[in-house]
């Protein structure tokens, strides 16, 4: 998947393909949004589980657009034998599966506050399109912190739309769209200064 890894690097040289590895809040072209309001992190009914889907296919359609090419890509973490990730044990990379992701690359962190040798990480990619709520089951996922670290990244554009158990992070091609989409979106802002 040598296509993915060089259009990664074109637009992100210095980080790995993971939202939180990102320069979140480090940079003018990022921008958060909570997915609940009060900066909830989890949805507790399916009324709130409608309103983050709104809100992520929302902001997802604006970066990415309904029906354009983009990149789904998914980080997967090595752990020594027998020790176990927090996110669902039973399967947390299924959407290497389901969505025929292909292996791209892989990095080594060794910066890892959780391991003392640090954590290996296999990214895999594959070309899609985003379709508003085509993607629900998967975004349910990462907002129940049930799956390795996924985003998906526009091919045109370079934007990158990463959601987190809490929100997402956007990493956009031009400060006039953050702009933009901070006006269209304020609501849904952090009232944290940094914006996180």
């Amino acid at each position: 998947m040598a296509n993915f890894r060089s259009a990664w690097e074109r637009h992100y040289p210095d980080c790995p393909p993971i939202g939180f590895m990102m320069p979140v809040g480090e940079t003018e072209h990022w921008v958060r949004f909570h997915s609940l309001p009060g900066s909830r992190r989890t949805a507790e009914n399916n009324s709130e589980r409608r309103m983050l889907l709104g809100r992520q296919n929302r902001l997802a359609d604006d970066v990415l657009g309904d029906g354009n090419a983009c990149w789904l890509v998914q980080s997967c973490w090595e752990h020594p034998d027998g020790e176990q990730d927090i996110s669902n044990p039973s399967d947390p990379f299924w959407a290497c599966r389901e969505y025929d992701l292909s292996f791209a690359f892989h990095f080594f962190d060794s910066d890892d506050d959780e391991a003392e040798e640090g954590v290996g990480w296999n990214v895999h990619a594959g070309l899609t399109q985003w379709r508003s709520g085509g993607f629900d089951t998967l975004l349910l996922a990462i907002a129940d912190w049930q799956i390795a670290p996924t985003l998906w990244m526009s091919t045109s554009t370079g934007a990158v739309f990463a959601p987190y158990d809490g929100g997402v992070d956007l990493f956009l091609p031009d400060l006039t769209i953050v702009e933009r989409l901070r006006r269209t979106h304020s609501d849904w802002l952090s009232p944290h200064p940094l914006g996180l």
